[in-house]
């Protein structure tokens, strides 16, 4: 599946295709919605999930790749020890 593939389905039709074909690869909370990193293929996909609504509000394809490093910098905050 091409990136244009994918923008071709509908936001549900964008869903399944991750659920079944691409790879979760980390979540980080943002305000009221958690986004969601996949990678599909040979690119990357964002899912923005609201819990306040309980539903996505989006499925983007990641093409600017400095968007990558919000998730990096998040997780490794996770994983700093904290000292008291």
């Amino acid at each position: 599946m091409t990136k244009e593939d994918f923008n071709a389905l509908t936001l549900a039709e964008q869903g399944l295709e991750l659920i079944n074909n691409g790879k979760h690869l980390t979540q980080i909370k943002q305000g009221n919605q958690l986004l969601n990193l996949y990678s599909l293929n040979d690119f990357f996909v964002e899912v923005y999930y609201s819990f306040l609504n309980d539903k996505i509000d989006k499925i983007e394809i990641v093409d600017d790749l400095s968007r990558i490093d919000h998730y990096i910098d998040k997780q490794q905050e996770k994983e700093k020890p904290h000292l008291n």
